[in-house]
């Protein structure tokens, strides 16, 4: 009986442990989605600021972050420019914003 007791309670413990470690691993990243009108880049801070009616936003990117252009080209943050209008793909954390992915929708617009 004791054997089953000791037995039973490892095997629990077991089951916890590999559960809880799924979950810490498991817990994936949100992403967010917004558009609007290129502000600002800053190649230095490697940051990018949009305009999205009175709402501005500044991105942080990575190495991880992905530029397209029309038809599916790959920029970088140094292509994108003031007036370019963009969708980005972000995580948050905090009150940090990373892109992940930025498209460029249209080039600068006229007038």
């Amino acid at each position: 009986m004791r054997k089953h007791l000791v037995l039973s309670l490892t095997l629990l413990l077991v089951l916890v442990t590999a559960i809880s470690a799924t979950a810490k691993t498991s817990s994936a990243t949100k992403y967010h989605r917004t558009n609007g009108d290129i502000t600002a880049t800053d190649p230095t801070a490697q940051t990018f600021t949009i305009q999205h009616g009175k709402e501005s936003s500044t991105f942080k990117t990575d190495g991880s972050t992905k530029f397209r252009g029309l038809g599916s080209k790959t920029l970088s943050l140094s292509d994108l420019k003031v007036g370019d209008n963009v969708r980005v793909s972000y995580a948050k954390t905090g009150t940090d914003k990373t892109a992940a992915r930025v498209d460029v929708l249209h080039g600068k617009k006229k007038g």
